[in-house]
C-alpha cells in the first residue's frame, strides 16, 4: 500500500523546482492540467480568454497538446508566485485554498477554505467539482465567488515581497488578491503572527469558468511543471 501523500507535501516538492526567471521569461513554472475534447477547444479558449481579461488568472500563457480526441491544456498555478519568492530567499509557507466573495469586483473574504496540510486533495479541485463556484456571474455583474489561495511569509520580508510581485507584474503574472499588513487578517483569515498573508487567484478559475458554460473538462491542479518556452499567449490561440 502506498502511504499517503498530502497535498503540502507535493505542493513544497514542486515550488521548490520553479525556475522561472520573470526577467527573462526563462525556466518552468508549475501548471494545472485539463483535458478538453478536440471539438470544443476553441470553445474553451474563448472563455479561457474572457477570464483572463477579468483578471481571474495568474497568466495568460497555455500550453496546448494533442492527444487523439482530447487536447491537454497546460495553464499557469498561483503557486509559481510562491515558487519565485522561494527563488528570491523569502520563505512562503502555503495554508489553504478556498471560494472568495467578491462584491463589485473586489475581493471581500474567504467563505470557506480548506488546508493543505490536513488533505490529500488539492482544496481547489474539491471545491470546483463541488461546483461552489460563480465565476460567470462575477464576470457579468461584479458579484459571485472566486477560487482562490492563502499563504504566509515573515513580515521582515513584505518589502522584498512587494519588489518581487512588481517583477512578476511586468512578466504578466498576477492574481495577487491582498497583500496583508503584518500580524492582520487577510480576506477574513487568521495570519500568524510576525507573518502577513498573501492571497492569490487560483489558476483554476479558468477551468471552473468553461465548466460553468457546460464545457467538460477533465483536469487536476498543481499537477506538474512546465517551461515557459513552451507556452504560448492565449491571444496567439483563439
Amino acid at each position: 500500500m502506498q502511504p499517503l501523500v498530502f497535498t503540502l507535501s507535493r505542493i513544497d516538492n514542486l515550488m521548490h523546482q520553479v525556475s522561472f526567471d520573470p526577467a527573462e521569461m526563462k525556466g518552468k513554472i508549475i501548471t494545472n492540467t485539463s483535458f478538453v475534447e478536440r471539438e470544443r477547444l476553441q470553445e474553451t479558449l474563448a472563455v479561457f480568454s474572457d477570464a483572463i481579461q477579468a483578471g481571474l488568472s495568474v497568466s495568460p500563457l497555455i500550453k496546448l497538446v494533442e492527444e487523439g480526441r482530447y487536447i491537454r491544456i497546460k495553464t499557469a498555478c498561483s503557486l509559481t508566485i510562491c515558487g519565485v519568492l522561494l527563488k528570491k530567499g523569502i520563505p512562503v509557507r502555503p495554508k489553504g485554498g478556498g471560494l472568495v466573495e467578491v462584491i463589485g469586483r473586489e475581493p471581500t473574504r474567504f467563505t470557506d477554505m480548506l488546508m493543505y496540510w490536513a488533505t490529500t486533495v488539492d482544496p481547489i479541485d474539491l471545491l470546483t467539482a463541488q461546483g461552489l463556484s460563480d465565476i460567470a456571474a462575477m464576470m457579468r455583474t461584479g458579484n459571485g465567488r472566486i477560487l482562490g489561495n492563502l499563504h504566509e511569509a515573515p513580515m521582515l520580508a513584505r518589502e522584498r515581497i512587494e519588489e518581487v510581485l512588481d517583477l512578476l507584474s511586468v512578466a504578466e503574472f498576477a492574481g495577487v488578491l491582498e497583500l496583508g499588513e503584518p500580524n492582520m487578517d487577510v480576506l477574513g483569515v487568521f495570519v500568524e503572527r510576525d507573518h502577513v498573508g498573501i492571497a492569490l487567484i487560483g489558476g483554476t478559475n479558468l477551468v471552473a469558468a468553461a465548466q460553468e458554460m457546460g464545457i467538460a473538462i477533465k483536469h487536476e491542479s498543481i499537477s506538474d511543471l512546465t517551461d515557459v518556452s513552451e507556452m504560448k499567449h492565449i491571444e496567439e490561440l483563439v
